[in-house]
C-alpha cells in the first residue's frame, strides 16, 4: 500500500512538473513594440506588438484606432508564413474619444481569418514590414 501511495505521489509530482513546464513554454513573451501612428494607417493612430514563443512561433497584435471605434488584428506565424489570424472590431458608444471607457465600447465583429486567403496574406505582409528584420530573425525564424 505504501509503495502504491509513493508511486502515485511520484506520478502526480511528475505530471504537475510537466504541466508547469508546458505552460511556461506556451507563454507568449513580448519582444517588440512599435507605434505606427506616424505612418497614418488609421485616423486616430495604430500600433503593433510582436510576441514570441520558443521554436520561432510569433504573434503580431495590431490595433487601429478610429473616431468611431477600434480594429484589433492578431496574426500568428513562423518566419513569414501566416498560420492563423483573427479580427475584432469594436465601436464606441460615446461620441467623444476622451470619454471612452470599457463600458462605452462594444464588440461588433469577432472573426477568424483564413491564413490561405490572398487578401489576409496581403494585410499581414503590409504590417509585417514594420518589424525590423533583425527582430524577426532573432525570434521568428
Amino acid at each position: 500500500m505504501n509503495v502504491a501511495k509513493g508511486l502515485l505521489v511520484s506520478v502526480l509530482c511528475l505530471s504537475s512538473g510537466l504541466l508547469a513546464a508546458q505552460n511556461h513554454h506556451s507563454q507568449w513573451k513580448k519582444v517588440y513594440e512599435r507605434n505606427l501612428t506616424d505612418f497614418e494607417l488609421s485616423p486616430e493612430g495604430s500600433g503593433l506588438v510582436l510576441l514570441a514563443q520558443p521554436q520561432g512561433r510569433c504573434r503580431m497584435d495590431v490595433d487601429f484606432y478610429g473616431e468611431t471605434g477600434q480594429d484589433k488584428y492578431r496574426y500568428e506565424f513562423t518566419r513569414d508564413r501566416l498560420t492563423a489570424g483573427s479580427h475584432r472590431e469594436y465601436r464606441y458608444t460615446a461620441a467623444s474619444l476622451s470619454e471612452v471607457t470599457k463600458d462605452k465600447i462594444k464588440l461588433v465583429r469577432n472573426e477568424k481569418l483564413n491564413p490561405a486567403s490572398g487578401a489576409v496574406k496581403k494585410e499581414f505582409r503590409d504590417i509585417y514590414q514594420y518589424v525590423p528584420n533583425k527582430v524577426l530573425k532573432k525570434y521568428c525564424f
